[in-house]
Order: C-alpha cells, then structure tokens, then sequence
C-alpha cells in the first residue's frame, strides 16, 4: 500500500494498514503531505546531507589510504629485490673469493712437489748413466776381452757398485708418492639472505560520526622506535652514596629510582622525570619497583627483609610492608595483580592488597627482574644468563641465552628492551621472542648498565649506567 502517513512516536512512515494495526495507541500520526511541509529547509534534510558528505569524504579518504598503501607496499618490494640481489652479489663474491683461494693453494702445492719429485728425478738420472755405463763396458769384456781383463773389471766392479746402492737407498728413503684431493663440504647450505618483518599499524584514517565529530581528523600512528639520541643525564642529588638498582616512572611522571648502598637505602623522586623532589629511606636495601597501572599507588622488593613494601606516589609515603617468605628482587604490576620473583626461580601471584593468590615454581636459578605484558597477559623474566617469557600460569613459551644480568622494559608496541651488565650493550627483541637487535653499546657511552625504564609517552629511556652510579637519558627517535 502507499506510504502516506508518518509516526512522530515511533519516527517510522508507515501506511492507512499499519496505523490500524500497529499505530492505533500512537497519538502524533501525521499525514505524509504535513509530515513532509518545509522537508527542503529542514534540520532533518540538513542532517542528513551533511552525514552522506560526511561518508563521501570518509571513504574517499579510505580509498586513498589504501591506493597510498599499495603504491608504500610495491616501492617497499622494489627496494627489498635490490637489497636482496646485493645481498646475493655479496654471496657471490665471497663464493669467487674462495675459489681463488684454493685454486692458488692447489697451484702452491703443485709446484712444490713437482720441484721436489723433479729433483730426485735427476738424481736417479745420474745414478741410472753411471749403472748403464758400468752393464755396457761389461758386457764389451764378457764378449771381446780376455779373461784376465773380465776378472779385473769384476773385482772392481765388487767395490764400485756399493756406491749406487747406498745413492738408491738414499733415494728410496727419501721418496714420497705425493697427491693432492678436494674434500668438499657435503653440509653446506644457504638456508636465507636474511628474513621479511611486517609491521602492522592502524589505519590513519578513522571514522566517527558526524554528531560526535564534525571534523574527520586522521588518527595518530603509533609511533615506531627506530634509534636513540644521548640527552643529558639525570641531575643526582649530590653527597650520597649510590649504588642504584631499578627505575620507573609513576602515572604522573614521577621517576623513582632505588638504591642499595648499605648508608642510603632509599627511593628518590624526581618531578618530571628530571628534578630531585624528595627521598623515602627503608630499614633495608631496595631492590626493583613496579608502579600499579591506573594508581597512586607503587611497590617495591626488600630482599633481605623477604618483603615487598607499598608506596604511596602521590604523598610519597610508605604504606604496608607484605612478608612474602623467600629472598625476593623481581616484581611487576598489572591492575589487579603483582608478581614477585626472586631466589628458587619462585614467582609468587598477589592481589593489590598483597594477598597471596597462586605460587609458580620456574627453574631453580634466582629471578632478578620481571616485567609484564598486559597485551598478551605475559610475564617476562630476567636469571642470570636466561631470559624467560612465561604465561600467567607459569607455562613456558620460550627461553633466550643472554650474557650477564640487567634490567627489562618495553616500549609502546611491546617490545623487550634487555641489557648486558657483563658487556655493556643494550637490545631490542620482539614480544614473540623471534627477532632482535642491538640498539645502544658502548659507543654510546653505555657502561655495565643495569635497571631502565622508559617515560609515560615513550619519548625518553631512563638506564641506570655506569656501574650503578648515573642514570642516562635517551632521546627516542
């Protein structure tokens, strides 16, 4: 039937057989001719246009977005296909590099035992003319001279053939049958050039509607890590004794930096991650300390005290010290559990309040720093030498060899950042545990590092340095 009536109860057109039958209670039924007077000038119309403007310039901005994608995607090809025939040149040249090689130690060793095989050969020569003289001269007697003259020959011939034997013996023991063989390498094999990574980003473009958002802004990438710049180091609060342990920084930018020397166990504060604030001192030497996420609130390991400790970061006050019952220096937060590591590989599961909820007994070596994946709900784990990544449930996914013992972090995409107290190099390996790389060493200036931490916007890494005595700063680039 026509639709020629409009609902204003249940912003519905309908027809004369719907208003019988579903519409009979509605008090505000319009005719479609009245419902519809001014439609040009209205709101509605207004609205309307507006949203399917807004759509239309929505997906135009797609639609680029993905032709820019293909277009990053093909030039990325190109680039990868020359980098990778260069990489075979290189395998190339090394492969020509060898041959040479060994085909001028063949000719080496080729001339050498011709020289010597050669020598010998002549002295046979000599030794064979004098032989053969000596067997003609003979046999010239045996048939045309007397006998008096064969007997003589004879007798002299008893002496001088002493000579050429001891000149063949001498020959004989110094000979040596030469040969020279390939033993060509039956196992190897080029497995890769190298290996593809994708990196996977949102979309730039986003949609909201109109109503929410008038504007269509385009949505800021995560950004991407991809080096470091030194930045001036943290400004020290002078006349203590240092030997500096962990960092992190609060949800309100706060750094907290711990210290174990025996005359100033303490956690300083510094206010924007840059100027000395204030100090809490404890009956024991710190060790690592986790900020709970979406809180005022911090925690902190004393391992001699088989304790953590509560802090408070916005009085910088301590709370409740919980006795965990082993030797504890590794701890994490997520938003309502910590996780503490320490002696035994023991890692022990509390809620905020410090509740024990779960034990996880993970090898036997002692567990120095933790940190969490709260994408993956995943904790990874720092021994000396090993570091772990390990369910919530203490299942193993994997174990790295590593050198020495040093902190853990990650940045926005949840990368593992590790260091190397033993040779002092920093590195970045993704959360799968399949890719990593060196990002600071010595070169910038990193000596023995140990605890480290980057800022809230991940646009500074904070290292403790130089044997527990400075905190370096980097720039993110």
């Amino acid at each position: 039937m026509i639709l020629d009536y409009y609902c204003t109860d249940h912003e519905i057109v309908c027809c004369r057989a719907c208003i019988s039958d579903k519409h009979r209670l509605c008090q505000n039924v319009l005719p479609l001719e009245l419902a519809s007077n001014d439609v040009r000038k209205s709101a509605l119309f207004n609205d309307v246009m507006e949203d399917m403007t807004h759509l239309i310039t929505t997906l135009n901005a797609l639609d680029n977005n993905r032709q820019s994608n293909l277009q990053s995607i093909e030039k990325s090809k190109s680039t990868i296909t020359k980098q990778i025939r260069a990489v075979k040149s290189k395998f190339l040249k090394q492969i020509d590099d060898l041959e040479r090689e060994l085909t001028t130690t063949l000719s080496s060793l080729q001339r050498k035992h011709e020289i010597e095989i050669n020598k010998q050969k002549q002295e046979i020569s000599q030794v064979l003319v004098n032989v053969i003289e000596n067997k003609n001269e003979m046999d010239f007697l045996s048939d045309h001279g007397s006998k008096n003259q064969l007997f003589i020959f004879l007798r002299q011939q008893v002496t001088n053939i002493h000579s050429p034997e001891v000149k063949i013996q001498q020959i004989v023991s110094d000979s040596q049958e030469f040969d020279i063989t390939f033993d060509e390498k039956k196992d190897v094999k080029l497995k890769s050039f190298g290996s593809l990574s994708e990196y996977v980003q949102q979309c730039q473009v986003q949609y909201k509607p109109r109503k929410c958002q008038h504007a269509q802004i385009k949505a800021e990438p995560m950004k991407y890590i991809i080096g470091f710049e030194k930045n001036t180091g943290l400004k020290l609060k002078i006349g203590e004794t240092y030997a500096l342990q962990d960092v992190t920084v609060t949800n309100d930018n706060k750094l907290l930096i711990t210290n174990a020397a025996s005359s100033d166990t303490k956690l300083y504060v510094y206010r924007d991650c840059k100027d000395y604030e204030t100090e809490i001192t404890f009956s024991s030497a710190p060790h690592c300390v986790a900020v709970i996420p979406g809180t005022d609130r911090a925690v902190i390991t004393l391992h001699n005290e088989k304790s953590i400790q509560f802090i408070n970061t916005t009085k910088m006050t301590k709370g409740d010290t919980v006795n965990v019952g082993f030797l504890c220096f590794g701890i994490a937060a997520g938003r309502d559990r910590i996780y503490v590591g320490g002696q035994g590989g023991i890692i022990k599961t509390l809620d905020t309040n410090g509740t024990l909820l779960k034990t996880i007994e993970q090898g036997s070596n002692c567990i120095f720093f933790m940190v969490y994946n709260d994408l993956q709900d995943q904790l990874f784990v720092r021994y000396h030498d090993k570091l772990l990544c390990i369910k919530l449930d203490g299942t193993l996914l994997y174990s790295k060899d590593v050198s020495g013992v040093a902190g853990l972090t990650l940045d926005r995409q949840r990368n593992i950042y590790f260091g190397d107290f033993g040779t002092s190099i920093i590195q970045r390996m993704s959360s799968d545990g399949e890719n990593y790389e060196e990002m600071l060493n010595q070169d910038n200036d990193i000596n023995r590092p140990y605890g480290m931490c980057f800022n809230n916007d991940f646009t500074k890494l904070f290292i403790i340095n130089n044997r527990h005595e400075s905190v370096s700063v980097f720039k993110c680039k």
